[in-house]
């Protein structure tokens, strides 16, 4: 990555309450389940998908935040904070340790 400040980054992908994709509502993420991370996405786009290291400034109420794993390949374009990459998946949903340092703050219902 040519933004030092990208190379130790966790990216993090947000996506609708239903896990599409925020700009292009026709495309369902492969989400993870339990331990079992999402599947490989290749993007058709020509920049790829985006991803953000601060997920602040994208989140609004019902916005899903998760952690992602790159595909080897360098970013297509790249910001600081922002990449697009043509091939990424869904580790995990994001957890409020992971939020913590960006003042993000998600209540869970507890059922015992």
């Amino acid at each position: 990555m040519k933004h030092a400040e990208n190379r130790s980054q966790i990216w993090f992908k947000i996506l609708s309450p239903e896990g599409r994709d925020l700009d292009n509502e026709s495309k369902k993420w492969f989400l993870p389940e339990g331990t079992k991370k999402g599947e490989w996405f290749t993007s058709g786009n020509r920049i790829g998908t985006w991803l953000v290291s601060s997920p602040k400034e994208f989140i609004l109420k019902t916005n899903r935040i998760f952690v992602v794993e790159l595909g080897e390949a360098e970013p297509i374009i790249e910001l600081p904070g922002i990449i697009w990459v043509k091939k990424v998946r869904l580790v995990r949903e994001a957890t409020n340790l992971d939020l913590k340092r960006f003042g993000i703050y998600r209540s869970f219902r507890q059922i015992i």
